[in-house]
């Protein structure tokens, strides 16, 4: 809950000339649990609120004169705190590991001459480490950033996120060239009681690119067969973020 000021100075403004009660629901913004109690700093202040003066409360553990504004003619305040958040989104990858020697370029011609079109996978010849460790190096920080940003939109309950795009790794193994990376970021966020989100879940990667070309010049040599080479991994994602995005340095433009 949002408390307007101008709204709140009003009720207090009606309260001075003619003893109109402030409403509560004026004095009291619980969205963050916490808050920190400011009286008048009058004289007109009871000793008991006036020894609360800058004192963080819990909403759920009242101290013993009760929240500001509970008590008759109290004109205290319940500024909302949030307590410092250390903020950390993980993302793990699983299943990342090389299981064949790496190819060579010849490697990859004679599977086009005699492999039939059959599928390779980047884990069989060697090089789905080097592919990872580049594509997260490259991404991760945005990516992290998108899923924050697509769990404060659910705020609570189930959420996802998908992601696509074409990544350059001819550096790492020239014949793959131009490489699709695509997946989906699928976790539950929680609201907490602090104004943070708490975010567990998965990512699952796809890798796809055909091997068509073995000259890189745009053209299928006769003899052979294009075939495609891809592969998946997974990655476990946890964390705590701040639910307001402008708070936070886990963001998309963070």
């Amino acid at each position: 809950m949002f408390i307007d000021q101008n709204t709140y100075q009003i009720a207090f403004d009606a309260y001075l000339r003619k003893g109109t009660p402030i409403e509560l629901a004026l004095k009291q913004d619980k969205s963050t649990g916490f808050y920190i109690w400011r009286t008048r700093g009058d004289n007109k202040v009871r000793s008991s609120h006036a020894a609360q003066d800058g004192k963080v409360f819990a909403w759920d553990n009242p101290p013993s004169t009760g929240h500001p504004g509970e008590g008759f003619g109290c004109r205290c305040k319940a500024e909302p705190y949030v307590p410092a958040v250390s903020e950390s989104l993980n993302v793990q990858m699983v299943g990342v590991t090389d299981t064949g020697r790496p190819w060579t370029n010849r490697d990859f011609i004679n599977h086009y001459r005699n492999g039939n079109g059959v599928p390779v996978r980047v884990r069989d010849f060697g090089h789905l480490r080097k592919i990872v460790n580049e594509y997260w190096g490259t991404v991760s920080n945005r990516l992290v950033g998108q899923i924050a940003d697509a769990a404060r939109i659910q705020t609570s309950g189930q959420f996802s996120y998908p992601f696509t795009n074409i990544y350059q790794m001819q550096h790492i193994v020239f014949i793959i060239g131009h490489t699709t990376i695509e997946g989906e970021a699928k976790g539950q966020v929680t609201f907490q009681k602090n104004g943070t989100l708490r975010i567990s879940g998965d990512c699952g990667f796809e890798l796809v690119v055909e091997f068509a070309d073995p000259l890189d010049i745009g053209i299928e040599l006769p003899g052979g067969t294009p075939y495609p080479i891809l592969d998946s991994w997974s990655a476990r994602m946890s964390g705590t973020i701040v639910a307001d995005g402008n708070k936070s340095w886990i963001r998309l433009d963070g």
